[in-house]
């Protein structure tokens, strides 16, 4: 049973004068649609048994909600000047933890889990945020590369052209080294797009909720998952260039752009073709072979 306070509607999100302005350089862009709060809240699919990591929870515009829905929410956040109005929310609700730091510093395991999550005898883990685009990327991969096996479920608001790249399909411009990597992991799929007027201050593109599924199983089966990556990242590292060039000038790899080639006919691949046209499970089946040469 949630252990937090019953408390009334409460909203840090007012958008008022009192209120630290947007850092341009923390990319921030506050939300500030509470129809928007509330599907991303419910894309989320929360319960009681969940613990919620909030990555910039800004002004809280959607921490409340989380903390109504979930058993523990901790709210990190690397700007000092937004750690009152969460402290605020904190008090108000009883089951949120603020948390003043950069997300990408922290061992989610035992700074989040370990420390936060598993004493409260919380059965699941999920990510829900709104991140800012310059380090989408980056916190993205973290969770995926670093502890895949302890989050069950993201709900993340992205650009809508990176939103388009994890759930890309192989062949077109949008698929890449991205793509490979969130599907590994990951079943992603859009849920929705957020216009620009439901921010402040209003980005110049829309955004996009994805919901990445963590998924229990691989896709695929590899050999050598560290080798697997190595190969996507250097077949999409220079678009341009044939699978064979582009793998065989690899300074991270051993094969030869002549045995890349062979390799590829061997499975039935034209040694002219480039990343984007590879399946996920094709480029295992490349890399397990190319393990060996």
């Amino acid at each position: 049973m949630s252990t937090r306070k019953q408390t009334k509607k409460y909203s840090y999100n007012s958008g008022s004068s009192g209120l630290s302005k947007p850092k341009k350089s923390l990319g921030q862009n506050f939300l500030n649609d509470q129809k928007v709060v509330q599907d991303i809240v419910l894309c989320a699919d929360l319960s009681p048994s969940d613990a919620v990591i909030e990555i910039g929870p800004g002004r809280g515009a959607m921490t409340g909600k989380l903390a109504e829905r979930a058993g523990l929410v901790i709210a990190v956040e690397i700007d000092r000047d937004l750690i009152p109005g969460i402290e605020e929310l904190a008090n108000a609700y009883g089951n949120i933890i603020p948390l003043h730091a950069d997300i990408l510093d922290l061992d989610i395991e035992k700074d989040i889990v370990e420390k936060y999550v598993l004493p409260r005898g919380l059965s699941r883990v999920k990510v829900c945020a709104n991140l800012p685009y310059y380090i989408t990327t980056p916190i993205i991969m973290k969770f995926l590369e670093e502890c895949p096996q302890l989050i069950d479920d993201m709900v993340i608001m992205v650009q809508k052209e990176v939103a388009e790249r994890m759930t890309a399909a192989p062949g077109g411009k949008d698929y890449g080294a991205m793509t490979v990597t969130v599907n590994y992991f990951t079943e992603p799929r859009i849920a929705f797009i957020v216009p620009p007027r439901c921010f402040i201050p209003q980005p110049s593109v829309d955004s996009a909720v994805v919901r990445l599924k963590m998924r229990k199983e691989p896709p695929f089966e590899l050999d050598d998952r560290d080798f697997f990556f190595k190969v996507v990242k250097a077949a999409f590292s220079q678009r341009r260039k044939t699978l064979a060039n582009a793998l065989g000038n690899s300074a991270n790899l051993s094969a030869t752009s002549q045995q890349v080639a062979e390799t590829l006919v061997a499975m039935g691949i034209n040694p002219m073709a480039r990343g984007e046209t590879l399946s996920g499970q094709q480029f295992a089946a490349l890399a397990n072979r190319l393990l060996s040469v």
